[in-house]
């Protein structure tokens, strides 16, 4: 953090004071816990908790002035009265970090799917074009030097703008950024000015947060808050969802639509060619047509990469660059990712944890191979329980649907599966193992030659989350440890006892 102060008054331009005219900070935390003498203690209203309530605990530990969002009754305190927050804590943060001037270039991707290959093929090709490129995301963080994983996808405004910090010191010109749902709603890149944002997709993920689909597209529609004026947002006509919101969006952005085969759009791209491996296909940009080979397969993979180079070229990056930074990408970890140990079929994990993500998954590998499809899937506990009969309804593109364990958290991973099992229709067989990695095992021993055994829901994730804590569980590593397992009976002695279940 910067150790010269500023002054609330110009930060805050809108804001009312108590017991003083203005108040200089130098600190700021939303802890009272971990407020230390001299930082200004900022009351968040959460969902579950209410910073206000613990004002008297910041006092006590040392604060030196109080950001809320009504004028309370502690005495002579300092305080400083905004309309949100949340919004003033990101709107401090970042000026302390980083000053009141951002000196890195921020595109800004949300969406219910493709957040994560959209901003890392967007990276890809800022990078082509010669620029030190951070990385804000579902799997890790990265300031252009160095990378951490993530926890979240997007992460709190303090610990956001630490990692900006990070990034201006280390001379990162650009930076490729998801922001998720929850982080628009918590006002926690209130701080960040996005030079292009693109929103990719809104289908149904996360209603137990939001609670209905109204609310969850105004979350995604307030990305647009955070755009220079004039700057652009992309939308992706293809979707139902970005069209639902195109009303919503603010009246400011300067739209620019973009979609596969679709003469309505901008921006749009044409499929060539296909195969298990590859595709080729020709965008149509604002600055001209190219071809380009990418290596991400799926229609969706398409839809991400116009994004990505749509995003690109509002950045003010060449064609030439764009078809390098395309073509250079050759795998995102945990998005359709291959594991290859010389078997006689073939093994990907998918991040595919909503019904439209799995849907367009198991679509995209029927295309493109003839074999049977096996799929391993679940849905985690303590999230949107409607969509779980969805997952289900899914998964009956495959030919063998295996049903285990996501990440319970502190659900009981029966309960879930039975949620999810209720979608079957009538006709659809399926099978159930709770246990995860017995789950793998059972797909692997059914596959033969020429089928593909796709293992979705936690992509990346090198953990899973159980009512006893987080315990290590990367699937990657299960699926290769029983692929060279030195005798084939390995895999055999871990098929479980599984039931076989017709739902009339």
């Amino acid at each position: 953090m910067n150790d010269t102060a500023l002054s609330l008054q110009q930060l805050l331009p809108e804001a009312q004071f108590v017991n003083c005219r203005d108040i200089a900070v130098s600190r700021v935390s939303t802890d009272s816990r971990s407020i230390t003498p001299g930082q200004v203690f900022v009351a968040v209203a959460g969902n579950t908790c209410d910073g206000h309530a613990f004002i008297d605990q910041a006092i006590a530990n040392g604060a030196i002035a109080i950001v809320v969002q009504r004028h309370v009754c502690h005495g002579t305190i300092p305080q400083c009265v905004v309309r949100c927050t949340a919004t003033a804590h990101a709107l401090v943060s970042m000026a302390l970090a980083v000053g009141q001037q951002q000196a890195t270039t921020v595109a800004g991707i949300t969406g219910t799917n493709g957040k994560t290959t959209t901003s890392w093929v967007l990276r890809s090709i800022l990078e082509a074009a010669g620029h030190r490129t951070g990385l804000v995301g579902t799997i890790c963080t990265d300031d252009g030097v160095k990378s951490r994983p993530s926890t979240l996808t997007t992460p709190p405004a303090g610990v956001l703008a630490e990692h900006f910090r990070c990034m201006m010191l280390a001379r990162t010109s650009h930076c490729a950024m998801e922001i998720s749902s929850h982080a628009l709603v918590q006002k926690r890149c209130a701080g960040i000015h996005l030079s292009a944002a693109a929103i990719t997709n809104v289908t149904q993920d996360h209603f137990d947060y939001h609670g209905t689909a109204e609310a969850y597209q105004s979350a995604k529609a307030d990305i647009a808050n955070l755009l220079y004026p004039d700057a652009p947002l992309l939308l992706n006509v293809d979707d139902a969802g970005c069209r639902n919101i195109m009303a919503d969006v603010n009246h400011g952005a300067r739209l620019i639509t973009y979609g596969i085969d679709n003469a309505d759009a901008e921006l749009q791209s044409t499929v060539l060619s296909r195969t298990h491996r590859s595709q080729r296909v020709r965008l149509r940009l604002a600055q001209g047509d190219a071809e380009v080979r990418l290596r991400l397969i799926g229609r969706h993979n398409v839809s991400n990469c116009l994004a990505a180079a749509g995003l690109a070229e509002q950045l003010g990056i060449g064609l030439p660059h764009i078809v390098d930074g395309l073509q250079a990408v050759h795998a995102v970890p945990g998005r359709v990712e291959r594991i290859d140990e010389g078997q006689s079929f073939q093994v990907l994990v998918d991040y595919a944890h909503t019904p439209d993500a799995l849907a367009q998954c198991l679509h995209t590998i029927r295309e493109v191979v003839p074999g049977r499809l096996i799929c391993v899937f679940g849905a985690g506990g303590e999230r949107d329980r409607s969509k779980r009969p969805l997952m289900a309804q899914a998964a009956m593109a495959a030919d063998v649907s295996i049903v285990t364990s996501d990440n319970p958290r502190s659900e009981d991973p029966r309960q879930i599966i039975d949620d999810i099992t209720a979608g079957f229709s009538a006709n659809a067989f399926h099978l159930v193992e709770a246990d995860r990695r017995e789950a793998i095992a059972v797909a692997l021993q059914q596959a033969e030659s020429g089928d593909v055994v796709i293992v979705a829901g936690k992509g990346h994730e090198s953990s899973q989350e159980t009512a006893g804590g987080r315990l290590p569980f990367d699937d990657r590593d299960v699926i290769r440890q029983l692929l060279c397992a030195s005798d084939t009976a390995a895999v055999d002695d871990l098929q479980p006892q599984f039931s076989m279940q017709r739902f009339a």
